[in-house]
C-alpha cells in the first residue's frame, strides 16, 4: 500500500475509533440511526451520480418513479409527485416556495403553531415569510384557535408537525386540512420523523391520528434518513399536485435536463438508490414491525424512568421519551450524562430531556442508560 494513503487511513481509522457508535446505544437524543448495510451498498454503488441531472443519469429517474408509486400507496393515494430532499430542512424550503409561486399567495405570511421545527423559522427569515407563531402550551395545535389566526392574518402557507422535534407531538392533520382547504391556504405537514411512523402506528391501533393527503394538504416531507434506514442525505418531498412541484424547479438550459428541481444543483444519486434499495427490502410490512418494536421500546422506556424517584416522565405519543428531575436542572443532569458518554438532546420548552428511540436501540442499551442516571441521581442527592 502507498505509505501516504496508510498514513491517511490510519488517521481516519483514529478519528473513526474516537467518533460515538450508533450501536454502542448511548447515541440517545439524536434523530439519526446507522444505515441499513444493503442502503450503505446502494449508496455506494450510485455514488459517482448526480441526481440533479436526470437525464445523463435516468436510472435515478426510473428509481424515483417506483419509489413514488410505493409510497403514494402508503399515505392513502393513486400517485403523488416529488423527489428526494436533502432532508427535511430543504424540504421545509421548498413547501414554503410552491405556497409563495401560488397565484393566491396574496400575504408572505407563514402560519405555525409554536412547536414547528427551525428549518421553519431559517426559512422565513431567508424567503421574506412574515412568521406567525401560534402558543399551543406543548399541546397539538388547537384547531379552532388556528382557524382563527387564519381568519385574522390570511397566511399564504400553514405548517404543522407530524411528530414534533422535542415532544414527538402530532399537530391535527386532518381538522387542519378542512381549514386550509375551506380558506385556499397552502398546508405542508412536517413528517421528518414521523412519515415513517405513523401511518404503521396508526393501523396497529397505537396511535389515533393517522397521516394522509387529506383535501386541503398540499405537501408533506419525509426524511428516509431517520426511520427510513438511508444514509444521510435523504429526505422526500410529496406533493399533491404537480403543478406545485414544478414551482420548485428552475430553468438550467446548459444541462442535458434543461431544470433544476430543489435548492441544491448537484445532488448525491447515491440517496435515490438507497431510498429504493430499503423500501423495497422493507416494504409497508417492514417498516410497519419496526414502528411497532421503536413504540413498545419507547413504552419500556417510559415505564423503566418512571421508576426512578423524583424523575417525571412525560408519556410518549411516538417514540421519544422526555423526562426531567424535579430538583436537578435538566442541563446539569444533560451535562452529568455527556460525561458519561451519553448523548441526549434538551427539550427546552419542558426544561426536560429527550430519548429518541431509533432503529438501533435495543432493551439493554435502555435498562444500562437507566443504571448510569440512577447511579447519578443518587450521587447528586
Amino acid at each position: 500500500m502507498n505509505k501516504k494513503i496508510a498514513e491517511i487511513i490510519s488517521k481516519l481509522l483514529g478519528f473513526y475509533n474516537e467518533t460515538p457508535k450508533h450501536y454502542e446505544g448511548k447515541i440517545l437524543g439524536s434523530m439519526t440511526t446507522h444505515p441499513h448495510s444493503l442502503a450503505v451498498y446502494a449508496y455506494n454503488l450510485f455514488i459517482h451520480t448526480n441526481y440533479g441531472d436526470p437525464y445523463i443519469f435516468s436510472t435515478l429517474k426510473n428509481m424515483e418513479d417506483e419509489i413514488l408509486i410505493e409510497i403514494s400507496k402508503w399515505y392513502g393515494e393513486t400517485k403523488l409527485y416529488g423527489y428526494i430532499t436533502s432532508g427535511g430542512t430543504e424540504s421545509n424550503f421548498l413547501s414554503m416556495i410552491s405556497a409563495m409561486m401560488k397565484s393566491n399567495c396574496k400575504n408572505k405570511i407563514v402560519l405555525v403553531p409554536d412547536t414547528v421545527h427551525v428549518s421553519i423559522i431559517k426559512a422565513s427569515k431567508l424567503l421574506g415569510f412574515k412568521l406567525i407563531s401560534i402558543p399551543t402550551n406543548n399541546s397539538p395545535v388547537d384547531p379552532g384557535v388556528l382557524e382563527n389566526y387564519v381568519r385574522k392574518y390570511d397566511p399564504c402557507i400553514t405548517v404543522v408537525t407530524a411528530g414534533t422535534t422535542e415532544l414527538g407531538l402530532i399537530d391535527p392533520v386532518r381538522e387542519v386540512a378542512k381549514i386550509a382547504f375551506e380558506y385556499s391556504v397552502y398546508m405542508h405537514v412536517d413528517a421528518a420523523y414521523g412519515g415513517l411512523l405513523i401511518p404503521f402506528l396508526y393501523k396497529a391501533g397505537k396511535i389515533k391520528q393517522d397521516l394522509k393527503f387529506y383535501e386541503g394538504v398540499s405537501s408533506i416531507s419525509i426524511d428516509f434518513h431517520k426511520n427510513g434506514l438511508t444514509p444521510i442525505p435523504s429526505g422526500i418531498i410529496l406533493y399533491k399536485n404537480k403543478d406545485e412541484l414544478e414551482n420548485t424547479c428552475f430553468e438550467a438550459n446548459y444541462t442535458l435536463y434543461g431544470k433544476y428541481c430543489g435548492l441544491l444543483g448537484t445532488r448525491p444519486g447515491g440517496s435515490v438508490a438507497s431510498i429504493w434499495a430499503m423500501i423495497k427490502y422493507f416494504g409497508y410490512e417492514g417498516y410497519y414491525k419496526q414502528a411497532n418494536n421503536m413504540f413498545e421500546l419507547a413504552r419500556y422506556t417510559y415505564e423503566k424512568l418512571q421508576k426512578i424517584k423524583d424523575i417525571y416522565v412525560y408519556k410518549p405519543i411516538l417514540p421519544i421519551v422526555v423526562f426531567k428531575h424535579r430538583k436537578i436542572p435538566y442541563t446539569e443532569l444533560l451535562y452529568r450524562l455527556v460525561q458519561k458518554g451519553y448523548y441526549l438532546y434538551k427539550s427546552p420548552s419542558v426544561e426536560g430531556l429527550r430519548v429518541v428511540i431509533m432503529p438501533h436501540h435495543r432493551k439493554e442499551h435502555i435498562d444500562e442508560f437507566v443504571r448510569v442516571l440512577q447511579k447519578l441521581v443518587n450521587e447528586r442527592r
